[in-house]
C-alpha cells in the first residue's frame, strides 16, 4: 500500500469509529474502556520495565565498582533467603 492509501484507509476508520460512537451509547462505552485498560496496562509494563532495567544496571554498577559490591550482593541475598524462610 501507498502512503495515500494508509493515510485513506485510517482516515476511513476512523469515521467509521465516529460514527459508530454517535450511533451507540454502548460502543462509546466499550472504546472509553478499551483506551482506559490499554493506559493501565501501559503504565504497568514501563513500570516492569524500569523495574528490571534498574536491576539490571545495579547488577552491573555492582560488577564494575570491586569485590566489597559484590560481598555486599551477596550478604543481601543471603539476608533476603533467611527472611524468605517460613
Amino acid at each position: 500500500m501507498t502512503r495515500i492509501n494508509v493515510i485513506k484507509c485510517a482516515g476511513g476508520a476512523g469515521v467509521t469509529i465516529a460514527a459508530l460512537d454517535l450511533y451507540s451509547y454502548y460502543v462509546h462505552e466499550l472504546l472509553v474502556s478499551l483506551v482506559l485498560f490499554t493506559a493501565v496496562f501501559l503504565v504497568l509494563a514501563l513500570a516492569t520495565f524500569a523495574a528490571v532495567l534498574l536491576w539490571w544496571a545495579s547488577e552491573q554498577l555492582a560488577n564494575k565498582s570491586g569485590p566489597a559490591s559484590r560481598k555486599v550482593i551477596a550478604f543481601s541475598r543471603r539476608l533476603i533467603a533467611a527472611h524468605a524462610r517460613p
